[in-house]
């Protein structure tokens, strides 16, 4: 996942459940090794599997294998439900849920569990629509329903905006399914390219310190949400790390990340090649509970689900599934809570190949399956 952090535990992970359409006479759908990854005498079965992106069901080029694609058809078609939990805003899942192509909305948690969407694209639109889609600007061939969305605090907004400036770094502020960023130095138009080429998405410049976001049009522009963004990005060299967790710790976690009195949620975390940030969010707000508003409004009981990550943004996400699994790739923290880690990596198809374990193994059902019993 992108947000990965060598040094920070504090978050967990939240799945991806993806389906495919095939009949159940195809045997490889079914056809893996035993996973054995529960307690002996432990007999549960899941109807859900959740899929984080980065490190988990994306290639290390950020891309979605075509083999993969396929499975997860073949996967829905016959009834297993599929969920993406990503700490990816909207705009930079859109491309992965096109080229899906699912007949029915796919359920994405999203912002690091700060949103919950069922997506879907009109599938005859031309492919290339996708491609370059504009965080500012809404797609026509997207249909698109919010399930839940917890923002970041009014208070806690504007500290961060004024913190990151007095230290001198950037802020990308998620509000709908916009992306702005306040860049005044050339490392900052620099990190802004950077995410727009792993993402795909695009960046607003604004020169006013977000005020205009946060206090609203004067036309009261629906869907602007008070101009409460669903996360904060504080993006900054590496070097600066160290400096920049303690500052933020010390504002909005005083008595340490983990207190019930803390003022915000901070992830920390780096994209390769390009710098290290810090991920404002509610306190209230992780993968994990993501997974748990998305269970309940399609009405899957959470101990039913699979969850696959790699990051520690993904530990709430694995502990608070009925199966939590770790990639091979995986930060050593997030497999010492996984109630299993794969053998496989995310470039060896690992999400896919575990799936069919638990096919093999009877441990994953379709919706048809949960009917007749």
């Amino acid at each position: 996942s992108i947000s990965l952090s060598p040094s920070h535990n504090q978050q967990r992970p939240i799945a991806v459940v993806k389906h495919q359409g095939h009949d159940e006479t195809d045997l490889s759908l079914n056809h893996g090794k035993p996973l054995n990854a529960t307690k002996d005498g432990d007999s549960r079965v899941y109807r859900m599997v959740a899929l984080d992106l980065d490190g988990t069901l994306l290639q290390s080029n950020h891309e979605l294998a075509d083999e993969q694609v396929e499975y997860l058809r073949r996967l829905d078609a016959v009834g297993v439900t599929i969920c993406i939990a990503t700490g990816r805003a909207p705009p930079s899942v859109y491309e992965h849920v096109k080229k899906l192509a699912f007949p029915k909305p796919l359920p994405v948690v999203c912002s690091n569990g700060a949103r919950g969407l069922l997506l879907s694209f009109n599938n005859n639109d031309n492919e290339a629509e996708i491609t370059a889609v504009s965080s500012a600007e809404p797609t026509l061939n997207r249909n698109q329903e919010e399930v839940f969305y917890t923002p970041v605090t009014g208070d806690v907004v504007r500290k961060t905006i004024q913190l990151a400036k007095k230290m001198g770094y950037c802020t990308q502020y998620y509000l709908d399914d916009g992306i702005y960023a306040n860049p005044i130095t050339s490392s900052h138009h620099r990190l802004l390219q950077v995410y727009k080429d792993i993402t795909r998405s695009d960046i607003v410049v604004v020169e006013d310190d977000f005020e205009l976001l946060i206090n609203g049009s004067n036309d009261d522009t629906p869907g602007h949400r008070h101009g409460l963004p669903s996360k904060l990005l504080v993006r900054f060299e590496q070097e600066e790390f160290e400096k920049a967790h303690e500052a933020f710790l010390k504002m909005f976690c005083p008595d340490g990340p983990d207190s019930p009195s803390r003022l915000a949620t901070i992830i920390p975390g780096f994209i390769p090649a390009a710098d290290w940030f810090l991920e404002i969010l509610h306190p209230d707000v992780n993968k994990g509970q993501g997974l748990i508003n998305m269970c309940k409004a399609l009405k899957v009981p959470i101990e039913q689900t699979v969850a696959m990550g790699d990051g520690t943004n993904d530990i709430e996400f694995l502990k608070l599934a009925g199966l939590g699994i770790a990639m091979k790739n995986a930060h050593p923290s997030l497999k010492s809570v996984a109630d299993y880690t794969m053998e496989w990596t995310n470039d060896q198809h690992g999400v896919t190949k575990t799936i069919k374990s638990l096919r093999a193994e009877g441990r994953l059902i379709s919706e048809t399956d949960v009917i007749m019993q």
